[in-house]
């Protein structure tokens, strides 16, 4: 083995352990209520079978194409199913090994990439080592790696890197590369749809390699490669913004136009380079103000600043200092599908800065790489002094950024830490709101659970779950006339919520409502929205009674004979049964109803008191048979 090679293989170990080591107290984590009850929810990646492979390939219109992401969860699954507790740490598993795979696929591009533009081969090594190390301790990059949900990061990750890599080497002569370059491209796109912008750096990059080493062919070949791949990634996009508008997902424009909204996305690309750059507390989500106005200054102030480091790439490419150029490009690329140019529902999130944030990376490699290599040769200190400063702040740094993300991840064990951890930095976070608030139902916390959907609300006047949250705590409080309200309000933004119309069907019973109750019962069962065969005896009672109440005779005793078909399921709502064919005046199926219930009472006095009814139905029920033989008499 070569010194060369040992040392790669050395570095790449260290590179394993520190990521194993960072992100191993992620293995005990939760899931969180923030989309991961989805992977549980979705049986189709519970098992690896023929259908379930089909659904999982299958391109549908109201959803992202991410097949590569799910074909990981079934795999989790089919290893460590059905429990779910072994399932969620698989996932954490997987997920960490998948992080740590992207870190040394980065490398390989970076080192690739520098040796490309650098003639100190040295020096190309460094900074490309040292630039990988602080990619890989980097707190931004927490919620990728913690979060279950976030699975298509880190393969966005993977893909990228390898795809970039392969074609550099395509481009140094292996033109085989190419068809790997592109394949890997495809994966994460298929991980990840917003990777669509690869070949935007690509291109960069390629021009960059041109001005350094003429190829007489360039334009020919590249009309004949870029075409088909344009065709591909613009057929994709459309595809991709036309289904989040579909379902939903594309907000309105900050400020109310499309031009004001370009105001709001230069803010956001400067409020990320803060973010990666200069930020100590991480959160899940950064509920900022975004400068939209353009009567005000700090709007311009933002274009001035994108600007500025625009014009510094434009001037670092023509003094040929394509390196700075090329990764000033690969911020803006990574991050333009999710800078609310189609605006989206987080201005700013960790996850969304994963690749974006190498560049960070890379400026500060470079600073600590060429203290690695200045020597001093006239100065009372050691030569080697501007080494040993260099090897004091990288490891600060490290060690800074790695203690960040430990901590980060634990604030990621389970919903209630993240969200209490959110809004205790930022009060005003929609998402924090709503989903604590979602906690704190299940706690039986209803005030608080109150005060936290208000706050939500104000922040975002469109969040249909907030609203609906806030209405299920008014009816556990017994405010059903705001209950109702909010539910309503809840249906008009998002008419197909199940839990809202369930919630408005149950504050209209509790209200005594009893016809608007009847009316969206029905409209429940008509819909199929019932959601599970324990709910199916109450939500049948539950329509027959007010249909009775509204004077619905015939639709009452439909429903509550279909009720008594699944009385097995759940004997508590017999006696209700029972009670309301008394009151309708159908003795013997109330007397049935009675009679069904009879052997599970165990209490010995109650079933004496439910005996005596029994006996009670039976004389009704013979006297009506009685006055009705009679009356057939001539």
């Amino acid at each position: 083995m070569t010194i060369q090679k040992k040392r790669y293989i050395e570095i790449a170990l260290f590179i394993a352990v520190l990521v194993l080591g960072l992100y191993l107290n992620t293995l005990d984590n939760e899931a969180t209520n923030w989309d991961d009850p989805a992977l549980f929810s979705r049986t189709a990646l519970h098992e690896i079978t023929k259908d379930n492979l089909k659904n999982v390939l299958a391109v549908t219109s109201l959803s992202t194409y991410q097949p590569v992401r799910d074909l990981t969860y079934m795999a989790d699954f089919a290893l460590w199913g059905p429990s779910h507790k072994a399932v969620t740490f698989g996932i954490h598993l997987q997920s960490m090994l998948l992080y740590l795979l992207m870190i040394l696929a980065c490398w390989l591009f970076l080192l690739e990439l520098f040796k490309l533009f650098l003639d100190d081969h040295d020096m190309a090594f460094t900074w490309a080592t040292l630039s990988a190390i602080l990619y890989a301790v980097h707190p931004v990059h927490v919620e990728s790696v913690a979060w279950l949900y976030a699975r298509k990061e880190p393969l966005l990750g993977i893909f990228t890197f390898l795809s970039m890599w392969a074609f550099i080497r395509a481009r140094t002569g292996r033109w085989a590369y190419f068809i790997a370059s592109g394949t890997f491209m495809i994966l994460a796109i298929l991980s990840k749809p917003t990777a669509i912008v690869i070949p935007a750096v690509m291109i960069v990059l390629d021009f960059a390699i041109q001005s350094r080493q003429k190829s007489p062919s360039f334009w020919k070949t590249r009309i004949l490669m870029y075409l088909p791949v344009l065709a591909f990634v613009v057929f994709m996009g459309i595809r991709l913004v036309t289904m989040m508008d579909t379902a939903g997902g594309v907000k309105p424009y900050h400020g109310g136009s499309f031009w004001t909204n370009l105001l709001a996305v230069s803010h956001i690309l400067v409020e990320y380079f803060s973010l990666i750059g200069f930020t100590i507390n991480y959160a899940a989500d950064y509920p900022i103000e975004l400068f939209a106005d353009p009567h005000a200054w700090q709007s311009w102030a933002v274009v001035a600043l994108n600007a500025l480091l625009v014009t510094s790439a434009v001037l670092a490419y023509w003094k040929k200092h394509y390196l700075y150029a090329f990764f000033v490009v690969w911020y803006y690329v990574f991050l333009l599908p999710v800078a609310h140019i189609f605006p989206i529902s987080q201005n700013l999130a960790d996850r969304y800065a994963l690749l974006s944030s190498l560049t960070w990376c890379i400026l500060l490699g470079y600073l600590f790489s060429r203290l690695w290599h200045w020597r001093l040769t006239s100065s009372r200190l050691s030569p080697e002094f501007p080494l040993l400063v260099s090897v004091a702040f990288f490891s600060v740094v490290v060690l800074s950024y790695s203690y960040m993300t430990f901590r980060q991840n634990d604030i990621w064990k389970n919903s209630q830490t993240l969200w209490e951890d959110t809004l205790a930095k930022y009060p005003n976070s929609s998402p924090g709101n709503v989903n604590l608030a979602a906690i704190y139902l299940a706690q039986m916390r209803f005030p608080e659970v109150q005060d936290l959907c208000i706050a939500a609300i104000k922040e975002k006047p469109y969040d249909y779950l907030a609203i609906s949250n806030l209405a299920l705590a008014q009816m556990m409080m017994g405010q059903y006339d705001n209950a109702i309200n909010n539910y309503r309000q809840a249906l008009k933004l998002k008419p197909d919520l199940t839990k809202a119309t369930k919630g408005l069907a149950h504050a209209y019973w509790k209200n005594k409502d009893y016809v608007n109750a009847y009316v969206v019962y029905s409209e429940i069962l008509k819909r199929g929205l019932i959601g599970g065969q324990e709910n199916i005896i109450e939500q049948f009672y539950r329509t027959g009674f007010s249909a009775w109440k509204a004077g619905k005779t015939d639709e009452a005793a439909t429903y509550l004979d279909q009720a008594m078909k699944y009385a097995d399921q759940d004997a508590g709502l017999l006696d209700d049964i029972a009670v309301a064919y008394t009151s309708m005046g159908d003795f013997a199926k109330a007397r049935n109803a009675f009679a069904e219930l009879y052997p599970r009472i165990k209490d010995g006095e109650s079933k004496e008191k439910l005996a005596h009814v029994l006996e009670q139905l039976d004389k009704v029920i013979s006297r009506q048979t009685a006055g009705a033989g009679q009356g057939a008499k001539p």
